[in-house]
């Protein structure tokens, strides 16, 4: 008992490290997600659309980044990999102070790509070394809530920034999320990690070049499958705003309404949600609901636009909000899920790289796809679009269960998955 009390009171210290530096670099995120625009239009002299062409291109190239940064963690470890990174977009972020045109902006902008896609998959490689597999889907929902708490709280820094208003005051944007990175680093350095046995051994031999997670097709097609229903997210930031204001009668001020209760929700509600989906069995119903409530949310949208009432539109706008936020809990509870439960041990950071790579690819193309898609389009756009999601969560259960059996999950611990009725795997050899 005193051993089991020892453990969870290690654990608990450690989850607390690991929150505190997902706290400090969400406020430093926050911080510039609020201010860049207009730092980059009004401080650097930048166009909208040099803006909007740069951060393209960032998203990009941060595509190539994961995977050869998911090897390179699986031979050291995600932690001394991670603070490589956070150092690198300390170093990024300052750089962004000495940009005087477009062509040095889409240098740093480009670079920044790389290393900010390339950390998120090591963050979550590092929850499970910090708190264990038993705790990891508890921690990544805190994680979230504290990600929403720290996103809340740099975008009302940036706030002050903008309304002092000064080329000093939008300056301390880029200079604090650089700081942001630098403390985040050096915290890392402090946090208790549990060494696992195949960091060194995992790509030992393994020619670089045979990216043998992203050849294992139902592991990408999992990706994959993840990357649709995360359209949640520029539905959230891009077609929500932009349908609300030219589609709708609603009051222009409801788009901030909204996302207050979209972040309000989530962080109340994250944890709740994630119960029950430590395993693949409890991944997979959450992916399905996630589509569901995403379809739904569509639903609501595409319904908003054929009321007059502005108090009825309101309402609909509301409750399809709620129906995107939950899908967007859902979504993020089953992805830790999956990312895990189907990603072998002794290459678990490559794996979860490439799942990543579905995030990086929505990133790149997402916007697109929502404003010339569906908002383009309008009711059927909507319509569309609420198909997929209802379709890739249909798709979830026979793509895991597929990616359940095949060989690569050789050890006990990849086959434990929490879905007895898929059988073992097909083969226990590589």
């Amino acid at each position: 008992m005193k051993y089991t009390l020892l453990r969870k009171l290690a654990v608990n210290s450690s989850g607390a490290g690991l929150l505190l530096v997902g706290l400090v670099d969400a406020i430093g995120t926050g911080l510039y997600l609020a201010g860049s625009a207009l730092f980059f239009t009004r401080i650097v002299g930048l166009s909208t659309t040099q803006v909007g062409l740069g951060l393209s291109v960032a998203g990009i190239l941060g595509i190539l980044g994961p995977i050869p940064f998911g090897r390179l963690a699986d031979r050291w470890s995600p932690r001394v990999v991670l603070m490589l990174l956070h150092l690198c977009c300390a170093t990024g972020f300052a750089c962004y102070v000495f940009v005087d045109g477009f062509v040095s902006f889409l240098v740093v902008a480009g670079l920044l790509g790389i290393a900010e896609q390339s950390a998120r998959p090591m963050s979550q490689a590092l929850v499970e070394q910090v708190v264990g597999e038993e705790h990891r889907s508890a921690m990544s929902a805190r994680f979230r809530v504290v990600y929403n708490v720290g996103y809340t709280c740099g975008a009302l820094l940036a706030a002050l920034a903008i309304q002092i208003g000064t080329r000093s005051s939008f300056l301390t944007i880029m200079i604090g999320d650089a700081l942001s990175f630098v403390l985040s680093a050096t915290l890392l350095v402090f946090l208790r990690v549990r060494h696992a046995d195949r960091s060194a051994r995992a790509t030992r031999g393994v020619s670089p070049l045979r990216l043998p997670a992203l050849r294992d097709r139902w592991y990408t097609a999992a990706t994959g499958v993840n990357a649709l229903l995360l359209l949640h997210m520029t539905l959230l930031s891009v077609g929500v705003p932009l349908w609300i204001t030219t589609h709708t009668r609603a009051d222009k001020s409801l788009v901030a309404m909204l996302l207050v209760v979209n972040t309000v929700t989530a962080i109340l509600l994250q944890v709740r949600v994630a119960r029950g989906t430590e395993q693949l069995a409890g991944g997979v119903r959450a992916m399905r609901r996630a589509g569901v409530a995403l379809a739904l949310a569509c639903a609501c949208f595409a319904a908003a636009a054929r009321f007059h009432s502005v108090t009825v539109v309101t309402a609909v706008l509301l409750i399809g909000i709620i129906l995107l936020t939950f899908g967007e809990m859902f979504q993020s509870a089953g992805q830790w899920s999956l990312s895990f439960g189907l990603a072998p041990t002794r290459s678990r950071v490559e794996y979860l790289a490439t799942f990543h790579l579905g995030s990086s690819v929505q990133v790149a193309v997402g916007p697109v796809l929502i404003t010339a898609g569906v908002i383009g389009n309008g009711t059927a756009g909507w319509a569309v679009l609420a198909g997929v999601f209802l379709l890739t969560g249909a798709a979830v259960r026979p793509v895991v269960t597929a990616a359940a059996r095949r060989p690569q999950l050789v050890d006990a611990e990849s086959c434990d998955i929490g879905i007895p009725e898929l059988g073992p795997p097909a083969s226990r050899h590589l």
